[in-house]
């Protein structure tokens, strides 16, 4: 135990005369300006408090007065990138080389239950540092740069809310919960990267993430003895990728936008795992009616129409005001066994 204290302390004492040698020193802790996630993608590191209408389900619902489209929920997502290097080179640093320790939190509230606005799922998402190359090009051309991004590996934990656990339980539903839990290493590639530009700029990635654990039924897994309440068909994920693209369009010159309010269309199509573990219906007489599900690849898109808003012109720090529509398969934990989930809403972010 002593002899481990002494390397953590020594290595602490390493790092920092490295941080206060001449020339590294100044890339340590250094924030890059490229490698962000648009605001299109599903889980981006972005702190964004949502509100509007999504798709209701009798088996998530302690409410019994609802319908299809017309349950308002809370969308909360808090992330962060932490810089830990990054440094630009070559001929008008025309390449740059970042290292960062991205961060997310996806949580998803009825806050308009009746009974006790509960918290239906929390999702969280970390890992090893993600690694980002940049290459620029012409500031005049069409294709001002190229990023590519590297997440080696992510983790991704989901849980639900205790007030929906107890729900789940006392109406004896036949799974309870299913534990979404794995690890995933991601690549993307983004043409013109925004970086701290504020003008008129078309950018566009595509990325996939590849499955590389397999937990229980591979996604996911479930315990037959704390987590089951009935007999249930539950199917082995076969499937271990999933890819994107994405499009983002930014106007900062032209009617209606400036450098201090920056109008953005953004969409993402995402190809992702419908999961194969059943959905219930309520029969209406105190049973559910167990519906089968296959696993299944399926399209999801979500599209962002709005502004970014800067205080001043010359910071990066800015306030965004979006319309968001989103339809496809349910992005959020144990509910990712549901298609066709719809939500409508407006979206207030930050990004620092």
């Amino acid at each position: 135990m002593n002899r481990k204290l002494f390397k953590l302390i020594l290595l602490f004492f390493l790092v920092t005369f490295l941080i206060q040698a001449e020339g590294f020193g100044d890339s340590v802790f250094k924030k890059a300006k490229y490698g962000k996630p648009l605001i299109s993608e599903i889980h981006g590191q972005f702190n964004k408090a949502e509100i509007g209408y999504d798709r209701n389900y009798d088996e998530y619902n302690m409410d019994d007065e609802s319908t299809a489209m017309d349950r308002p929920v809370v969308i909360v997502d808090v992330g962060f990138d932490i810089p830990i290097f990054a440094m630009d080179f070559g001929v008008d640093n025309s390449w740059g080389f970042t290292i960062s320790l991205p961060m997310s939190m996806h949580i998803l509230e009825d806050m308009f239950e009746s009974k006790t606005a509960p918290l239906l799922d929390t999702d969280y998402r970390f890992g090893t540092p993600k690694v980002s190359f940049i290459k620029r090009f012409s500031k005049t051309g069409f294709i001002k740069n190229m990023t590519l991004t590297w997440f080696p590996m992510f983790h991704e934990c989901t849980h639900l809310g205790d007030e929906i656990i107890i729900h789940r339980t006392d109406v004896n539903l036949p799974v309870i919960r299913a534990n979404i839990s794995y690890e995933y290493t991601e690549l993307s590639l983004a043409i013109n990267d925004p970086e701290d530009r504020k003008g008129n700029l078309h950018s566009f990635k595509i990325g996939g993430i590849y499955r590389i654990s397999d937990n229980g039924y591979g996604w996911f897994s479930i315990n037959e003895e704390s987590e089951m309440q009935g007999d249930v068909d539950i199917e082995h994920s076969d499937n271990r990728f999933e890819y994107y693209f994405d499009y983002q369009f930014q106007r900062g010159e032209g009617f209606l936008a400036g450098k201090r309010a920056v109008n953005v269309f953004a969409i993402e199509a995402r190809r992702r795992v419908r999961l194969g573990y059943p959905m219930f219906r309520s029969d209406g007489e105190g049973g559910w009616i167990v519906k089968d599900v296959k696993e299944s690849m399926k399209w999801s898109f979500n599209v962002y129409l709005g502004y970014y808003f800067f205080p001043k012109e010359g910071e990066q720090e800015k306030i965004g005001m979006f319309i968001r529509f989103y339809q496809g398969v349910n992005p959020f934990g144990q509910m990712r066994n549901y298609p066709n989930y719809r939500f409508l809403g407006f979206s207030l972010t930050y990004n620092p």
